[in-house]
């Protein structure tokens, strides 16, 4: 489906835009602070976010380390990578626990490479800029971004219905979300077919 926004929220264009389950972070941070790395130190990440890249700059020395054993003895070399594999796969599901347990719950969020909209569960004023941190826990992908709040409408028991577009992402961030985008799209085309015209 598409909807219309832009950088300038008082003016609309064509933007692909999907429903996405989503686990978000937010906290309320100046003006000034929002053109910043969303990545810089000051910002309040959660410990499991940055975990998995930490734990993959770990994997890329050893695996320089690993080629070079290789060379040297391919015995050794065997038996140091059957217990990589073992520790790899405790890593990976106590890194999965870790995320789900200390994870906001998911919510559905409304998805465009340019913002999103998501329930938060306070009134947040328009111009309020805001750090997130946002995951996607089935993909395994963690993104912060600044951004600034363009709507926020009260919908009682769910929270306030809050719109924000992007002011600082990372390009490879943007790409992941383009991604993810691009995969929701194609899965509803492929449904589309056998949806109940009556409904």
């Amino acid at each position: 489906m598409t909807k219309s926004t832009t950088d300038n929220p008082l003016e609309r264009r064509l933007l692909n835009r999907v429903d996405s389950t989503l686990s978000l972070h937010y906290q309320q941070i100046s003006s000034a602070e929002s053109l910043k790395d969303p990545y810089d130190t000051q910002f309040s990440l959660p410990r499991y976010f940055t975990l998995f890249s930490e734990i993959e700059q770990v994997n890329s020395v050893q695996r320089g380390q690993m080629q070079m054993l290789e060379r040297e003895n391919e015995r050794l070399h065997g038996l140091f990578q059957a217990v990589n594999l073992k520790i790899e796969l405790l890593t990976g599901a106590i890194y999965d626990g870790l995320a789900k347990l200390l994870s906001p719950i998911p919510q559905q969020v409304n998805l465009s490479e340019s913002g999103l909209s998501f329930h938060a569960i306070e009134a947040l004023a328009v111009g309020t800029h805001l750090h997130l941190a946002i995951s996607h826990l089935e993909h395994h992908y963690h993104i912060a971004a600044t951004v600034r709040v363009v709507y926020c409408e009260d919908e009682d028991l769910e929270g306030f219905r809050t719109g924000v577009y992007f002011i600082n992402i990372n390009p490879s961030d943007r790409a992941r979300l383009s991604q993810d985008i691009f995969r929701k799209q194609q899965a509803h085309e492929a449904l589309e077919p056998f949806e109940d015209p009556e409904v």
